[in-house]
């Protein structure tokens, strides 16, 4: 692997900072963005872009200069892959470049106004897969927090829910509150039709049985998962039937077959994820001509289609998108809805 990679021949230059030369080696997930941005450049570049890859070993010193590097070169927007290194070294690298700045990080992650996350998380699964229940007709739901949800996940979860008009009827962390079967809890808990199982760990499974053991989910009841759960969960019999909202490419789709064939792998969600920045940049370019790309333009409320379906960015440069419904069947998922392809 070489330091600059270069993909495509366009006018319009995209660029991506990896950490592909880490000295602990290349990721899995670094290594499928870059493929899946790859692989866009000659599926919906149409000729009009390029790809400059920026491979570094992850330190801050390293990326300051890549990015230095491609504000000389005149991107039009940056890509950053890499995990752990604060947002802000890349932005002092590319100066006065006004260049709008995506990180493939979660809407949970910490970064500097005027950038936009790109990664969706197990918060914003739940929040869509709740959606969906009262979009089928579930009126009372329950929400089970694992243990290791953060203040700020929290947070984001009551806004994201509240977003939809969801008020749920009870709100708790699993392997802290017992569904035991007294009156006031029957009284608080009766009719439930819907529970929001955002992990699937022992504590979350077993709150999930202490729910059904004790009478308080209706025969119809819905349990809606996350993308948090491990695939271990679906072989698990208390979780079969679920239903899921997860992101990524739709196995089939043309995005997944081109992958397949060219690199001997399937593609998972961080193809799709890299795929969808070149995607991004192409829809700009294309409709509105080489100077599109604008933090202006990448706030359009009608979004952008990628791989991964549809998104877009709300103004605090969180990133929504639309996911496809799976449900819980036979220890695998099975797909009942794909994802919209627009808001």
């Amino acid at each position: 692997m070489k330091p600059q990679e270069t993909f495509g021949s366009g006018a319009t230059r995209i660029a991506l900072i990896t950490a592909l030369m880490a000295p602990s080696g290349e990721t899995v997930r670094e290594r499928d963005i870059r493929d899946g941005a790859s692989l866009a450049i000659d599926e919906v570049g149409g000729g009009q872009l390029s790809l400059l890859v920026e491979n570094t070993d992850g330190s801050p010193q390293q990326i300051q200069e890549a990015a230095k590097r491609l504000a000389g070169q005149k991107v039009a927007l940056v890509a950053l892959s890499v995990a752990d290194v604060p947002v802000s070294t890349v932005r002092q690298g590319l100066g006065s470049s006004r260049a709008p700045l995506l990180i493939l990080r979660g809407n949970g992650a910490v970064r500097p106004a005027g950038t936009f996350a790109f990664v969706s998380d197990r918060i914003d699964s739940a929040v869509e897969g709740a959606s969906y229940a009262v979009a089928a007709g579930r009126k009372r739901l329950v929400v089970l927090l694992p243990s290791d949800v953060s203040a700020a996940e929290r947070q984001r979860l009551d806004r994201g829910l509240a977003g939809y008009g969801i008020k749920p009827a009870l709100v708790a962390v699993t392997g802290t509150t017992a569904f035991t079967g007294d009156a006031a809890s029957k009284a608080k808990l009766k009719d439930t039709d819907g529970v929001l199982l955002i992990g699937s760990g022992e504590p979350d499974v077993g709150a999930l049985s202490q729910l059904k053991a004790n009478g308080y989910l209706k025969p119809n009841a819905m349990v809606v998962g996350s993308s948090g759960w491990a695939n271990a969960a679906y072989k698990r019999p208390e979780l079969s039937g679920s239903h899921l909202c997860l992101f990524g490419p739709e196995n089939g789709s043309r995005m997944t077959s081109r992958y397949l064939d060219r690199y001997e792998r399937a593609a998972g969600a961080d193809a799709a994820y890299g795929f969808d920045v070149i995607a991004l940049a192409a829809g700009l370019v294309r409709s509105q001509g080489e100077d599109a790309i604008t933090q202006e333009s990448l706030r359009s409320p009608n979004g952008f289609i990628g791989a991964a379906a549809a998104f877009r960015f709300e103004g605090n440069g969180s990133v929504e998108r639309t996911c496809a419904i799976y449900q819980v069947t036979s220890g695998s998922v099975k797909l009942l809805d794909p994802a919209p392809r627009s808001f």
